[in-house]
């Protein structure tokens, strides 16, 4: 479970440490509080995208810090492990906001991509972005799949459409050389015969290009490099000085070190010399060899210019050529090769789409009949919820269908898409039962809802409220909400203010409301906007009920 979260220098918040517990939490506050910074720094934490915008004003960085207890989680814990950060009960995720916007896992460096890869294992977000989600049939599907613990058949379904999608490329292409006929065949053996008989060797033409240039400049070479070595010769001085240094360093060790460095300055010059002798000797200034090299070096800038830029590129033309004329070589077999390939693969993929139907289909039904269930004790008696598996045109890398989800509210009436009859209050319900009815298949162990209760109130609220208690038997829920009759629900109140700091700029802050005198007064301020004998009664009413 998520156990704390630190925030520092994040918008309003200055410095702010929550501190959570097993079971239902709720997040409470005046409208403009900020309630919402509190699940953005956790999703700041679990990688989301940053931006210096959300670093406090005058501040150089913003910092938030999520830590989860991992101890009955085998799964996180080796994932973690797997990605170097060590062992341990306990995880830490950090996140730096401006200045170097560093990532650090148990306080090891990581990056943003890894937060998101053990954040997809520890925590689900539901805010009202994702209550419009239910719209898009896209995203009902993944929701079904999800549900179904199809996501292994639905990733089986995609590799199974990747190949067969690649056979039917290879064998497209197989079709279009061999109808282009013997006109195009003649032309790659001709481009496949330019090449080989160009015999090309990597780096060839950078060697090519330095000797050009000593060629080139032989003569002048050969002079500089004859008198230099002329220089060496008659410099006889630098031989008798070591030899009197060597002479002093039997008088005095002290002159040691510096005659076995004039010896060693001695063994390089007969070396340098050496080297140049060789050099100078290899000089060719025979004009036809000049000419060679100019004419091999403008055929190799020929061949690059038409293959690819580079001898490498060029090279790599030639191979592929050749083992494209090799296939050529016996078109038809290769066509009938390809055609079985292709028929093998769609096999596949029809088998693997197939079963990933039928889980659906069985799904579809189980699901269905628990969210129908869970709206009515919503206050939605009445409402009908049906799940429809739209057969495709063509099996896709998704399956042979798409889910679409139908709601009616009002007996009686036909069922329709989500996104042509469902209001925002009725919209937020059905996401609420939805996951109510697939808790046990969503492994998630942190849900956070950020007003999932929109648009809604009176008994409506506390039914919502009973669902998030009794998702909370099975997760650690965290809930952003506006309404008392959730919030009396809460196993930890925590309660978000904004007031004027030392610097006379609001700041915000968390604590937890820990008596149920505390906890009357902010369910009374939620009910009536200020805390009166009526209003104090009705909260006490509220949490009494909710025991």
């Amino acid at each position: 479970m998520l156990k704390r979260l630190r925030v520092r220098d994040l918008a309003l918040v200055a410095e702010a440490e929550v501190s959570l517990g097993p079971g239902l939490n709720l997040l409470t506050g005046e409208t403009g509080s900020g309630k919402s910074l509190i699940v953005d720094a956790l999703t700041l934490s679990l990688g989301a995208r940053a931006s210096t915008d959300q670093v406090r004003f005058g501040a150089d960085r913003a910092v938030v810090e999520s830590v989860f207890d991992i101890s009955a989680l085998p799964v996180v814990v080796a994932a973690v492990e797997q990605m170097g950060f060590g062992g341990g009960a306990e995880l830490s995720l950090q996140r730096e906001v401006g200045g170097r916007g560093a990532a650090r896992v148990n306080g090891r460096l990581a990056s943003p991509g890894q937060l998101r890869e053990l954040g997809r294992l520890l925590v689900g977000i539901h805010g009202q972005h994702e209550h419009q989600a239910l719209l898009d049939p896209q995203a009902q599907t993944q929701m079904l799949d999800a549900d179904a613990g199809a996501l292994e058949l639905r990733a089986a379904v995609a590799l199974a459409h990747q190949g067969w999608s690649a056979a039917r490329r290879r064998l497209d292409d197989l079709e279009r050389l061999r109808a282009r006929g013997l006109r195009e065949q003649d032309h790659l053996r001709f481009q496949l015969e330019e090449l080989r008989s160009a015999a090309l060797r990597p780096g060839e033409d950078e060697e090519l290009t330095a000797e050009r240039g000593a060629a080139r400049h032989a003569v002048r070479l050969g002079e500089l490099l004859g008198e230099a070595l002329e220089s060496l010769r008659a410099d006889a001085g630098a031989a008798a000085a070591i030899g009197r240094v060597s002479q002093a360093a039997e008088l005095d060790p002290r002159l040691d070190p510096v005659a076995i460095r004039l010896r060693g300055l001695e063994e390089e010059l007969v070396e340098a010399a050496a080297e140049l002798r060789r050099y100078t000797e290899s000089l060719d200034s025979d004009p036809a060899r000049l000419e060679t090299l100019e004419a091999r070096l403008a055929q190799l800038d020929g061949l690059k210019r038409k293959y690819g830029g580079s001898i490498e590129s060029a090279i790599e033309e030639r191979d592929r050529l050749a083992l494209q004329l090799e296939q050529v070589e016996d078109l038809d077999s290769a066509v009938a090769a390809a055609e079985s390939e292709v028929l093998a693969a769609r096999a596949e993929l029809e088998r693997a789409a197939a079963e990933l139907s039928r889980v659906r289909a069985e799904a579809a039904k189980t699901l269905a009949a628990a969210v129908e269930a869970e709206l009515q004790g919503l206050l939605l008696a009445g409402a009908t919820f049906s799940i429809e598996l739209r057969r495709l045109d063509e099996i896709g890398p998704e399956g042979a269908e798409a889910a679409e989800m139908l709601f009616c509210a009002n007996p009686g009436e036909p069922s329709l898409p989500l996104a042509r009859v469902a209001s925002g209050g009725e919209l937020s319900r059905v996401m609420l039962a939805i996951k109510s009815a697939g808790a046990e298949s969503d492994r998630l162990p942190v849900l956070v809802f950020d007003e999932v209760d929109a648009g809604i109130g009176g008994e409506a609220a506390l039914q919502v409220g009973v669902r998030l208690r009794a998702l909370g038997r099975r997760r650690q829920v965290l809930v952003v909400t506006h309404l008392a009759q959730v919030a009396c629900f809460a196993d930890h109140h925590l309660l978000v203010e904004k007031a004027a700091g030392a610097e006379g700029r609001n700041l915000v802050s968390v604590r937890e409301l820990g008596s149920p005198a505390e906890r009357a007064a902010e369910l009374a301020r939620m009910m009536s906007g200020g805390v009166t004998e009526k209003a104090l009664a009705r909260a006490h009413e509220l949490l009494e009920a909710a025991v």
